[in-house]
């Protein structure tokens, strides 16, 4: 580990309030900007579960217009974890103590957690666990069977697995439902697997090449995933929302989603040509619902308009790695609205495309919401 520089004493400069005088470890004098300073502190962590050489500022104070910075050696406070500050150790400790939106280095199976219950307990930090004890975006469990859409096209039969896209990706986010617990947004996969396929079958957006009354009016979201229920189904033909009711019950979320409710067939798309674009919108009650174009790629591509992204407008955090975003098993549908007669998608080459909404042999890979 390279040499860790700290300031050691910070002194308001009588001249310039707006300004702090700091004097590092070294005793050498700076003039830095409040603004400057704030941000450096915000950005030290508490690294109690670090060994090796080193220091770190364990605490803050302020008297007199004097802000003092505590420094502490690594060494005396590793907690029994006796190895050295290496590039590993330090990404591991960063990430249990920064975000479990930041994926393992290799995505976990928690199936045994799914299994054992106490996936939720980790998820709400209770019975003794802490806040997303051991969950990480990335991780995937399977399911007790396998899920597939209504006449899913040419028999084409849905995965038992599932991804962790991000935890609390929906917080507070929808109408009128919208959620305030913590949740796991959940997608078909087996993380960054390339054996397994990421998906619920195989289904044309809707019985012809149309994308009037945009996704709200498709037979994907009527009858593929079909209405909210609190009735499961495994039979066959059962909606992919009922197969879902099934496996997970209550713990499957209602999220209120904006979602394109109407095509102006002459509006100027991505195409750059007036070939139809969504032009309008509505609140609508969810359980699987398809992803964005936003959700996955980070961006926009050949949605039509912002009709199309709703509240579907941030990258979800597993969608940073490209074998989440496809791993070679299918091209599926995505909600946006290329044009008058194509819904977009994600190539099984990796590319962002669209193809005709009647298309039976696309892929269905909604997300839905888990919580306790």
């Amino acid at each position: 580990m390279g040499v860790v520089r700290f300031i050691d004493k910070i002194t308001k400069e009588p001249a310039a309030s707006s300004f702090l005088m700091g004097t590092d470890a070294n005793g050498n004098d700076g003039k830095y900007s409040q603004e400057a300073l704030c941000a450096f502190f915000a950005s030290i962590l508490n690294c109690e579960n670090v060994g090796g050489s080193g220091k770190f500022i364990e605490s803050i104070s302020q008297n007199n217009g004097i802000i003092a910075a505590l420094a502490k050696d690594f060494g005396q406070v590793a907690r029994g974890f006796a190895v050295p500050a290496t590039g590993e150790t330090t990404y591991l400790y960063l990430q249990s103590a920064f975000s479990h939106k930041i994926m393992r280095l290799v995505p976990k199976d928690i199936t045994s957690y799914y299994q054992d219950g106490t996936l939720w307990k980790r998820l709400t930090g209770t019975d003794g666990f802490q806040l997303y004890e051991d969950i990480y975006a990335g991780d995937y469990f399977q399911m007790s069977r396998g899920i597939t859409c209504p006449d899913s096209y040419a028999g084409t039969v849905g995965t038992s697995w599932v991804t962790i896209a991000e935890i609390d990706g929906l917080m507070y986010q929808g109408y009128p439902q919208y959620m305030t617990a913590h949740h796991l947004v959940m997608v078909p996969g087996k993380g960054i697997s390339t054996s397994e396929p990421n998906h619920f079958g195989c289904h044309a957006m809707n019985d012809s090449n149309t994308t009037a009354n945009g996704y709200v009016g498709s037979k994907m979201h009527t009858e593929v995933l079909g209405a909210v229920t609190t009735t499961g189904s495994t039979a066959s033909g059962a909606t992919i929302n009922k197969q879902l009711y099934a496996e997970f019950g209550r713990h499957l979320q209602t999220t209120g989603e904006l979602l394109s409710n109407a095509m102006d067939s002459s509006a100027v798309n991505r195409f750059g040509n007036a070939g139809g674009a969504s032009s309008g919108w509505n609140w609508t009650s969810c359980q699987a619902v398809l992803l964005s174009e936003v959700e996955v790629y980070g961006s926009v591509v050949w949605s039509s308009s912002g009709y199309d992204t709703g509240i579907a407008k941030k990258q979800f955090a597993a969608f940073k790695h490209p074998l989440i975003q496809n791993n070679r098993s299918s091209y599926y549908w995505l909600k946006d609205v290329a044009s008058a007669a194509c819904f977009c998608l994600v190539n099984s080459y990796g590319n962002a495309y669209y193809d005709y909404a009647g298309h039976a042999n696309l892929y269905v890979r909604p997300r839905f919401v888990l919580a306790a």
